[in-house]
């Protein structure tokens, strides 16, 4: 969002936006002492917008502005009316296996049940080690004076690529893992229904990736050298939410649509969770994977 003028007290800010709002160019305005400052959503706008500022200031009795109130009422309406629809179509995502059906969301059914599968594997004595071993982000060895060394990225550079994602399935505990499973079926359901499989994909695999590699060198710098174990697909559901987030201020017609107070409980269990009171987590993941989503919503993934 960005102010691109303002408008004197002598002038009805309402007939200016509503003409701006006929063009496609939604705008907001706030009051101040020195007259009505105008702000734009979308950035790619600003420039237009600014033009028909001036334009207005030049002339604000031309007919031209008069008649488009008429025209942005009749916008208003169809998109109170889509709010409306989407609202009753909208639910929260509390059961996890009722509507909408699994095949219409294949992707969030196979992380979730790649996540459960590990998770079993994990508690299983015969195989706990060999499979962390294998999917975490960087392995560990034994020096010359018998303490544990970091690998640091050798295992990844030398071709075992999967590394870079594979951290997300591991979770350690079973609240973090149903904490984790009910949040990624909540934002990814949304997306994968409304923006589809594919686009969805990209999202996480992306995220998981730099949200990794993120946590990863965030804890190189505070313990170089150190072994590392981190997981969880956390920072791939901050993304999620980050998307959600954006797309529902800049592009609700997409239909995907959060909260404000859901929005505001999210953010303060982020910042809650850098504080250290909740316990070790990766808040570098966290906050990577925030960027990202926030990021790909503002391209218009």
């Amino acid at each position: 969002m960005r102010q691109i003028g303002t408008l004197p007290k002598t002038l009805d800010p309402k007939v200016f936006t509503d003409y701006l709002l006929t063009l496609g160019i939604k705008s907001r305005i706030d009051e101040r002492p020195e007259g009505w400052c105008l702000w734009i959503y979308n950035e790619d706008h600003v420039e237009q917008a600014r033009d028909q500022l001036q334009n207005y200031l030049s002339r604000p009795d031309d007919r031209l502005y008069r008649d488009a109130v008429e025209a942005a009422l009749a916008i208003r309406r169809q998109e109170q009316q889509l709010d409306q629809q989407f609202r009753k179509n909208y639910r929260e995502v509390t059961d996890l296996w009722a509507y909408p059906g699994l095949r219409r969301r294949p992707l969030i059914l196979a992380l979730v049940a790649v996540s459960l599968v590990v998770f079993v594997l994990l508690e299983s004595p015969n195989h706990a080690s060999v499979v962390q071993n294998r999917l975490r982000f960087s392995t560990s060895y034994v020096d010359l004076e018998g303490r544990e060394r970091s690998n640091g990225l050798n295992n990844i550079l030398h071709g075992e690529v999967w590394r870079l994602v594979t951290p997300i399935f591991l979770h350690f505990g079973i609240l973090h893992l149903l904490f984790n499973v009910w949040a990624l079926s909540s934002f990814g359901t949304l997306i994968e229904l409304r923006r589809g499989s594919l686009r969805l994909a990209g999202l996480v695999l992306i995220a998981a990736v730099v949200s990794n590699l993120g946590q990863y060198l965030y804890m190189e710098r505070v313990d170089p050298g150190e072994p590392q174990l981190f997981g969880g697909i956390s920072g791939v559901i901050c993304a999620l939410f980050g998307y959600i987030w954006i797309k529902g201020l800049y592009e609700p017609e997409q239909g995907m649509i959060l909260h404000p107070s859901n929005v505001t409980w999210v953010l303060l269990y982020l910042a809650l969770c850098m504080t250290g009171a909740v316990g070790p987590i990766g808040n570098a993941a966290h906050v990577v994977g925030l960027i990202v989503g926030v990021a790909f919503g503002v391209l218009r993934f």
